[in-house]
């Protein structure tokens, strides 16, 4: 993975490089559903039987959620390698409507720009929201 730029654009990166590091960011957001998969199913060993049938369904839409990530993950990974080098992706606008910090930061270094956190207060990711 690394960030390809269009001949015409200069700093504004490709698409392909784009997607790219989108799947790569699905992928991590696999990885967490795995992990919170593993707790859900250590947490039902400490519940009585008749609790564990809403543990169960959580379980599996987590099961789900991380299929549907890897392959959506996939999908964007496919495209990235078929894509046309000689388009632009002017993310900018985009990455500066990412909420969570840490994501837009490895996404904007990913591609070579500068942390749209410079130009926008963005708690860190991890900072609880508040229902």
């Amino acid at each position: 993975m690394g960030a390809h730029f269009a001949e015409t654009g200069g700093s504004t990166p490709t698409v392909a490089a784009t997607l790219d590091i989108l799947s790569a960011e699905i992928e991590l957001a696999g990885a967490r559903c795995i992990f919170l998969d593993r707790v859900i199913g250590e947490a039902l060993d400490s519940l009585a039987e008749k609790d564990r049938a809403r543990l169960i369904e959580g379980l599996h839409a987590v099961d789900l959620l991380a299929q549907h990530l890897t392959s959506l993950s996939a999908f964007a990974r496919n495209l990235s390698l078929t894509v046309s080098e000689d388009y632009a992706a002017p993310v900018g606008a985009a990455l500066a409507d990412i909420t969570l910090g840490d994501l837009a930061g490895r996404i904007s270094a990913a591609l070579g720009l500068p942390d749209p956190a410079d130009e926008a207060e963005r708690p860190p990711s991890g900072d609880l929201d508040l229902f």
